[in-house]
């Protein structure tokens, strides 16, 4: 019997069986169940079933290869990695153990991932330290958030970040922050940012960084932000060039490379 139950949860065309309401009501009990991977021990939500990160890291995959080799590829011994929106925290601890007395600052909005995040990181015993913040424009100012619930989407990582003002709803607290409020005791060799459209607040906030340090950028665009964040990708461009950087590639649909000139 328990095996029959397994296999319902693994084969995809199964849970369409049930009603919408069951199968999330199912994928967001919150229970964690500890794996162990070739890329690390990781804890994840055991019954997140249709999440793909957590499924990739399960099956012993990078949960996204491509960026997370170009990341890697700029990474240099004695530096820091800026990792904003960390999720699990896989690519965050691997970046870390990836060259000699590498550092990795890892953001994550979510208080429940990011409790989930805290708990790889000590268990895989990564120099990253966790950090519980919506990063954007803003400055050490508290924002109520929907928290995390697997309702639009089956992945944690796609869930967009909802800032809301009811107070009686279901939130996290948590600190709005600029990267430029945080005094880096080393030299930052790259920055990934993956925050669900607050990218570009996310390389606003980071302006002086960006400038003292010169660092190779991966970032996020989505069409289907532009209209609830009011931008578009020549808000980005402008920004790219007034920070004297360019797109040195397209990585996939969603992901840019951007490089000091």
């Amino acid at each position: 019997m328990k095996s029959l139950i397994k296999q319902f949860f693994k084969r995809e065309r199964y849970w369409y069986f049930l009603p919408k309401k069951i199968r999330f009501l199912i994928w967001n009990i919150r229970i964690l169940k500890k794996f162990k991977t070739k890329n690390g021990v990781y804890y994840l939500p055991f019954f997140a079933f249709k999440d793909e990160i957590r499924n990739r890291i399960i099956n012993n995959e990078i949960t996204d290869k491509l960026i997370f080799d170009k990341i890697k590829y700029f990474i240099e011994p004695d530096t820091i990695v800026l990792d904003l929106g960390a999720n699990f925290g896989q690519m965050s601890i691997l970046w870390s153990q990836s060259k000699p007395n590498v550092k990795v600052y890892a953001f994550e909005a979510s208080n429940y991932i990011f409790n989930i995040l805290k708990k790889n990181i000590h268990i895989n015993s990564a120099n990253v330290e966790a950090i519980n913040a919506l990063v954007g424009n803003e400055s050490n100012k508290e924002q109520l958030i929907e928290k995390s619930f697997l309702k639009e989407y089956s992945t944690y990582g796609t869930n967009k970040i909802n800032i809301i003002q009811d107070t009686k709803k279901n939130v996290d607290k948590v600190k709005a922050i600029k990267i430029d409020d945080i005094n880096f005791e080393k030299r930052v060799s790259v920055m990934k940012i993956d925050v669900q459209g607050y990218d570009l607040d996310a390389l606003k906030g980071s302006k002086k960084t960006i400038l003292k340090h010169k660092m190779p950028i991966i970032f996020e665009y989505e069409e289907k932000f532009e209209k609830e964040f009011n931008y578009t990708f020549k808000d980005f461009e402008n920004f790219i060039n007034e920070i004297n950087y360019k797109i040195e590639t397209k990585i996939d649909e969603i992901n840019y490379l951007i490089i000091p000139k």
